[in-house]
């Protein structure tokens, strides 16, 4: 008698509750193109602060700053260089170039010489050494400026444009991942919301099987009850002790998984969402038609393959560029000499027009382009296949959340006259007419159909969920 008065005193509150959702499936407000976006309160804040501390978003992050920083680099290419070269040289021995200046000069030098003497005047004209002139000179220095210019170069060109197209495919696979972020965190929130209430509906089971296990035990000792009524309650309370351990257990996993993805401390307690939440939630979503499943042409995946296809088109066409010409500006200008100082002589400036063209290079660009087309029509058999992919996926999410739908209203009506048999057996039975395994097996009902309305409204929430996610319902977050 004590266990039907404490279990009718602590689930008098969820009939209430129950039956109001139930009355209240029909009002329904909201905008049919926003009832799949929606969500609790708390799981969308939980969601924005998984966006900003989840470690893997900002490693996904950093590949969208490098790929950037690769476009600012590409991009350089093309502007002026200038850069500072000084350069200092001391050489000791190499070629040296003899000169016979003394050979050449000598004999003419020598008949001058007596052709003055003749004339009573005195010899001027020396004797001179033959010249060794080094080609290394002992010391030599040079300082300049070097300024080149690129004038006519297409496959830098087009490696721009390669470039940013793999930026626009980074950010675009990083808008994917933030979006798939936001279904794990708030499927990650469900599974927590349904472990958690999974624990408290095996709490208020367990006192009633816990009570009904010491009625028993008593009943035996005055030989009121048979040993099999005792053993069939201790079976029954041990069994409620056991899913209530696996719950306890599955609702601390489900609290550490949560917190990671937050990068939080494993055991930072969650915020409950209020049951009157979670109706007002429900209740669009039960009354709300279907979206009608179309191609995914919102998806973010769709969106960077098609950059990265335009990469890599780019990219072939920058490597088939490489077989014309080219023309760049180089002009230098500075000092010259054997030692750093400024005089006549020592400056310099000098341009060059440099034209290149390539003749054969052991069909080396002629690979590089294969290898750039094969890598492009492999990224187009992949869109292909992933479009197909993400149909599918549509297609699914469309029918979990019709079968979820279907599957919630008959897990609440269940719950519903589960809660009105046990309250007739636990009548019955406080005025004698039912022995105790009846009413343990009505709570037992009552329990599972108390589990089964949670595991089903929590599976909606993720089936809406996932159908946001596979349509592109909602904007980014």
């Amino acid at each position: 008698m004590k266990a039907v008065h404490v279990f009718l005193v602590s689930t008098l509150p969820l009939v209430i509750a129950t039956r109001a959702w139930a009355s209240d499936q029909s009002a329904v407000g909201n905008d049919p193109a926003s009832v799949w976006t929606s969500a609790p309160a708390a799981a969308l804040g939980y969601v924005q602060a998984a966006l900003a501390g989840n470690l893997s978003l900002q490693a996904r992050s950093l590949d969208v700053e490098a790929a950037r920083a690769r476009l600012a680099a590409a991009r350089a290419a093309l502007q002026p260089r200038i850069d500072l070269v000084a350069r200092y040289t001391r050489a000791d021995g190499g070629r040296v170039i003899e000169f016979p200046t003394g050979d050449l000069l000598n004999g003419v030098y020598a008949t001058l010489n007596e052709s003055l003497r003749a004339q009573g005047r005195p010899a001027s004209f020396p004797q001179l050494s033959n010249t060794s002139i080094p080609l290394l000179r002992p010391e030599e220095q040079e300082t300049k400026l070097r300024l080149t210019q690129p004038l006519y170069r297409p496959e830098i060109s087009r490696g721009v444009r390669a470039r940013r197209e793999a930026a626009v495919s980074e950010q675009a696979s990083l808008d994917a991942f933030r979006r798939e972020l936001r279904l794990t965190v708030l499927t990650a929130y469900y599974a927590w919301l349904q472990a958690d209430a999974a624990v408290g509906i095996l709490d208020s089971a367990l006192g009633v099987t816990s009570e009904a296990l010491r009625v028993t035990r008593a009943l035996r000792e005055n030989d009121q009850a048979t040993e099999d009524r005792v053993l069939r309650a201790e079976s029954d309370d041990l069994a409620v002790r056991q899913q209530r351990a696996e719950a306890v257990r599955d609702r601390n996993s489900a609290e550490a998984f949560f917190n990671v993805l937050l990068h939080r401390p494993l055991d930072t307690p969650i915020v409950r969402t209020t049951e009157d939440e979670l109706r007002a939630v429900a209740r669009p979503l039960l009354d709300a038609p279907l979206p009608v499943p179309g191609p995914p042409s919102r998806r973010e995946e769709l969106r960077a393959l098609d950059a990265a296809i335009a990469a890599a088109a780019a990219a072939e066409s920058a490597t088939s560029a490489r077989s014309g010409p080219t023309l760049d500006l180089a002009v230098e200008g500075g000092l010259q000499g054997e030692t750093y100082r400024v005089r006549s002589g020592s400056s310099f400036v000098q341009g060059s027009l440099v034209a290149q063209l390539n003749l054969w290079d052991g069909h080396e660009r002629r690979s590089e382009t294969q290898q750039a087309r094969l890598a492009r029509r492999r990224l187009e058999l992949q869109r292909e296949d992933t479009h197909q992919q993400l149909a599918l996926q549509i297609r699914q999410a469309t029918d979990d959340v019709a079968a979820a739908s279907l599957g919630l209203q008959a897990a609440e009506r269940r719950r519903l006259a589960a809660i009105r048999a046990f309250e007739l057996v636990a009548q019955r039975e406080r005025e004698g007419l039912v022995n105790q395994l009846t009413f343990l097996d009505a709570r037992a009902e009552l329990t599972r159909a108390e589990l089964n309305r949670i595991i089903t409204g929590q599976r909606l929430f993720t089936a809406a969920a996932a159908l946001d996610r596979a349509t592109a319902l909602s904007p980014l977050p």
